[in-house]
């Protein structure tokens, strides 16, 4: 069988498997808060696999190996981070956000307080608008990745050009969320969890299996010149070459450039696609299992992901430009025609996963949240999906028109929202309520400073690395002015007991 055979048959079980699972559950969505939280139903394993896999998508798969082709050692502090990342979730917003999120349906709900509060209005209109712009952004990289698999999978068909395979892969995921809402995308992302774990299990084993074993591969790792950032594995490390020190940042730039792979990590609270995951989990699942599942799945994923970046970097070099199609030239290289094609597929079906639950959130925003459905109460459903169609059509136009680099336009959405809502929401669940200037003051300081920031890194304007300032610093300030506002408000309450819920 050809590659590109196997590929289109693989895949094609995929989509139809998709597809059939939207159908099924919109028989089982009849209501706004069904489409938004799948009725709150979700048990650990969907829970567990649901949230990494919507937070976890083509950035990690496609992305993070690229990453670690193009950087080196220095890519094994996105294990800190990543891994980092997932454990606060886990162990610090999923138990608590279930316990607290009483009738609130979507995160800006949840951050705005109840309908009535007082500066509600400014906080949600400003949320919501944040939350289109990033995961707009999201969404189109997503696609672009999507576009990218289908070129290097079907080369004669597509030849070098990704816009056919983009349309292709933003029809079928605007499809299954259309039909299903939030309980098709839980469970296919469920799905394609699994599938993202297998591929960080089967193909780096492949590729440390071509080294010779373990001891083998780090050998060659360590063989390679000083200048890839690959040699200190071999001959012993500087502090310099542990924080990723290459000729472009030393000394102090060097930490922050480590400092800014570590604070990824700081982003994942903040991410609405990811945490409405735990809103949505039963009030009787499983948090153990959840965490157990959900943190095993992530260090297979990253420490996968940069073992093969770092082998396709040894053995098999691509042209510049071409770092993030590592995964697919490893399966290529490395495994029977077959097994290839499923792979290949399998992190098709991936790239997918995060569009669902994002067009979701993006939707939530505009129906519920900005209170377009409430005008019309008997046509919410049909608003939620009519939103879903408009957001999939401008985040397909947006794939088309960006620059086609998929772990860039994944950390601008990811800085933007991880510093706009992750601080005021670890300060909301583990302090107490924020006063609600403060609170917009910490969104809009958050959220506008990492843009900012990441623009000024993109055209050099300052000497620092990129992600230091604006998935770092700008958290900082957020994180400051939320907890002082949670001071403020619980001064106004004077000696009232704060809101507080333990895991």
């Amino acid at each position: 069988m050809e590659r590109s055979t196997a590929i289109l048959v693989a895949l094609l079980a995929f989509l139809v498997a998709l597809v059939a699972i939207g159908v099924r559950a919109s028989r089982q969505t009849t209501s706004s808060d069904g489409f938004y939280l799948g009725g709150r139903s979700l048990g650990p394993w969907v829970a567990a696999l649901a949230a990494n896999a919507s937070s976890s998508s083509a950035w990690s798969i496609v992305g993070a190996s690229g990453f670690a082709y193009k950087a080196g050692l220095a890519a094994l502090w996105l294990i800190p981070g990543c891994v980092g990342g997932f454990l606060l979730n886990w162990f610090v917003v999923a138990p608590r956000l279930r316990a607290q999120t009483g009738g609130a349906i979507t995160l800006t709900d949840y951050l705005a307080g109840p309908r009535g509060a007082p500066g509600r209005r400014p906080i949600v209109v400003f949320a919501a608008l944040l939350t289109l712009a990033s995961l707009l952004t999201y969404v189109a990289a997503q696609m672009q990745a999507a576009g990218a698999a289908f070129a290097h999978a079907f080369p004669q068909t597509f030849g070098d050009n990704a816009t056919v395979g983009i349309v292709i892969g933003a029809c079928v995921t605007v499809g299954y969320t259309l039909f299903g809402g939030y309980l098709a995308a839980s469970v296919t992302d469920t799905v394609q969890g699994l599938l993202m774990a297998a591929v960080a299990v089967v193909v780096p084993a492949a590729a440390v299996a071509h080294a010779g074993g373990v001891a083998a591969f780090f050998e060659a790792v360590g063989s390679v010149g000083a200048e890839t950032g690959f040699k200190a594995l071999g001959d012993g490390l500087t502090a310099t070459q542990w924080l990723g020190g290459t000729s472009a940042y030393e000394g102090y730039g060097a930490a922050a450039f480590a400092f800014g792979l570590v604070g990824i990590g700081l982003g994942y609270p903040g991410q609405p696609h990811a945490v409405n995951k735990y809103m949505g989990m039963a009030p009787d699942a499983s948090m153990t299992v959840a965490r157990t599942v959900g943190l095993t799945w992530a260090v297979l994923l990253y420490t996968g992901m940069i073992t093969l970046g770092w082998a396709v970097r040894i053995w098999f070099p691509m042209a510049d430009g071409r770092h993030e199609e590592a995964v697919y030239e490893a399966s290529r290289q490395l495994l029977p025609v077959v097994v290839d094609g499923v792979v290949v597929a399998s992190v098709l079906a991936a790239i997918m996963s995060t569009v669902d639950s994002q067009l979701l959130v993006c939707a939530s925003s505009v129906s519920h949240d900005l209170g377009l459905a409430r005008r019309f109460p008997s046509q919410m459903l049909t608003i939620a999906r009519a939103t879903v169609l408009s957001i999939g059509a401008g985040a397909l136009i947006a794939a088309i028109l960006l620059p086609n680099d998929v772990f860039g336009n994944v950390m601008f959405a990811w800085a933007a929202l991880g510093s706009a809502f992750g601080p005021l929401l670890l300060v909301r669940l583990c302090v107490g309520p924020v006063a609600p200037r403060f609170a917009l003051a910490s969104m809009m300081t958050g959220g506008v400073s990492a843009v900012v920031f990441f623009y000024t890194s993109r055209l050099q304007l300052h000497a620092l690395p990129a992600g230091f300032l604006d998935r770092c610093a700008s958290w900082a300030l957020a994180l400051g002015i939320a907890w002082l506002g949670a001071r403020r408000a619980r001064s106004l309450r004077g000696s009232a007991p704060s809101e507080r819920s333990t895991s």
